[in-house]
């Protein structure tokens, strides 16, 4: 990965695994990080969240451009990165429907569809830069990018309206159940944990993007 075999030395096979799984748990980490995201997006804002999420990125992606352990990785880029992607991507989803509710599903198409044609242009564009410019001044690169998801993240309106439907209400209602029933604050996204569906699906797709990178 990104050439580490010029600055780590290990052995090929070792690096081959280890690099993989750092990429792997920061994909992961956009899932399972998830419920913090809500819970930071219900406590602060769609704002704060996603621009506390770049900000996250920018430090990840710079202090990983530092590194001169494989170790470092998983701190600077698993962890850190993976918590900022998380904390952009969860918000980025939530705020559709404060702005939308006749079209909500075709807003949320598009912006999924944003989400993949990003990702169709970066792997051949991250490799251009990679053969030009080495690994480190592309982490750097990448960090730069994210100051303009910091910039844009300002333009979410926080005391946008948003539109109570027959669902939100009966969602609402339940909420206020929970909140009534003692759990309040983090411990009430913590209760989700306590469905087995949920539980399931999160768990597996955390433990499936694991070995995505390998």
């Amino acid at each position: 990965m990104f050439d580490c075999q010029r600055y780590f030395c290990l052995l090929k096979a070792v690096l081959l695994l280890f690099s993989a799984f750092v990429g792997s748990i920061c994909l992961g980490m956009v899932w399972f990080a998830s419920p913090l995201a809500g819970y930071l997006c219900d406590r602060f804002g769609c704002r704060i969240t996603c621009f506390l999420g770049s900000t996250l990125c920018i430090s990840g992606l710079v202090s990983t451009s530092y590194v001169h352990s494989l170790t470092m990785m998983y701190s600077t880029y698993s962890a850190l990165y993976g918590l900022g992607t998380c904390l952009i991507y969860n918000p980025c989803f939530l705020v559709i429907s404060k702005y939308f509710t006749y079209k909500l599903s075709v807003a949320t198409g598009v912006v999924s569809l944003g989400a993949s044609v990003g990702i169709l242009y970066t792997g051949p564009l991250l490799q251009v830069l990679l053969d030009s410019l080495e690994w480190r001044n592309t982490f750097r690169i990448m960090a730069a990018t994210y100051a303009l998801v910091c910039i844009l993240s300002l333009n979410f309106n926080p005391y946008v309206e948003e539109t109570t439907t027959a669902g939100n209400s009966n969602n609402e209602k339940n909420s206020n159940e929970e909140v009534r029933d003692g759990k309040t604050g983090i411990s009430l996204y913590c209760s989700v944990w306590r469905f087995p569906a949920y539980t399931v699906i999160v768990t597996s797709l955390t433990f499936a993007s694991f070995g995505m990178y390998i």
